[in-house]
C-alpha cells in the first residue's frame, strides 16, 4: 500500500512539474506573426504609393509601432505614424523615388512581445509632376498686395496724435490746477492778514 501511495504521489509530481513547464510556452504560441506585406517584399510597384500596409495574425499595439520607408538617397519618406486598424498596421509615405526602397518596421504584439522586420521593393511609379506646385507658387508670392502695408502706419500716427493730445490736455489741466491753488491761496492770505491787525 505504501508503494502505491509512493508510486501515485510520484506521478502527480511528474504530472504537475510537466504543467508548470508546459504554461510558460503557451504565450509563445499566441505571438502575433507578420502574414504579408503591402508591397509585398521583392516586388515592384508601378502605380504612386501612398502607404505601406503590414498585415498581421492579430492586432499589434499602435503606439509602440515605427515603420521608416527610405529611398536609395537614405532620405526618410515615412510621413507621420503608422496607424493601427484591426490587424492592419499603415504607415502612409510621401511620393517615393524612383529604385530600391527599404522598409524597416517594429511593433509589439498583444502580450508585449516585441517584433520587427525589414525587407526591400523596387519602385518603378513615374515621378509626380511638379507643374502644379510651380504654378501656384506664384500665386501664394503674389497674394500680399502693397497697398496693405500703409494702412498699419497711418494707425500708428493717428495713435501718436492721440498721445500728443492726451499730453497736451494734462499740461493745460496742471496749469489751471496750479492757478487754482495760487488764487486760493492768495485769498485765504488776504482773509487771513487783517484778523492779525
Amino acid at each position: 500500500m505504501r508503494l502505491h501511495a509512493t508510486l501515485r504521489a510520484t506521478l502527480a509530481a511528474a504530472a504537475a512539474a510537466f504543467l508548470v513547464m508546459l504554461l510558460p510556452a503557451q504565450p509563445a504560441w499566441a505571438h502575433a506573426k507578420l502574414v504579408k506585406t503591402d508591397p509585398a517584399g521583392g516586388a515592384t510597384v508601378s502605380a504612386p504609393l501612398t502607404a505601406v500596409v503590414f498585415t498581421f495574425n492579430e492586432m499589434v499595439k499602435q503606439q509602440f509601432s515605427t515603420v521608416v520607408v527610405t529611398g536609395a538617397d537614405g532620405v526618410s519618406y515615412s510621413d507621420g505614424t503608422p496607424k493601427s486598424v484591426d490587424k492592419t498596421l499603415t504607415q502612409p509615405v510621401k511620393p517615393l523615388p524612383a529604385g530600391a526602397i527599404k522598409v524597416v518596421w517594429r511593433t509589439v504584439s498583444g502580450d508585449g512581445h516585441p517584433l520587427e522586420g525589414q525587407f526591400t521593393f523596387t519602385n518603378a511609379a513615374p515621378a509626380p509632376t511638379s507643374a502644379a506646385p510651380t504654378s501656384a507658387a506664384p500665386a501664394t508670392s503674389a497674394a500680399p498686395v502693397v497697398p496693405d502695408t500703409p494702412t498699419p502706419t497711418v494707425a500708428t500716427d493717428r495713435t501718436g496724435d492721440s498721445s500728443d493730445d492726451s499730453g497736451l490736455l494734462w499740461v493745460i489741466l496742471g496749469a489751471v490746477a496750479v492757478v487754482l491753488v495760487l488764487a486760493g491761496g492768495a485769498v485765504w492770505w488776504r482773509r487771513r492778514t487783517p484778523d492779525q491787525g
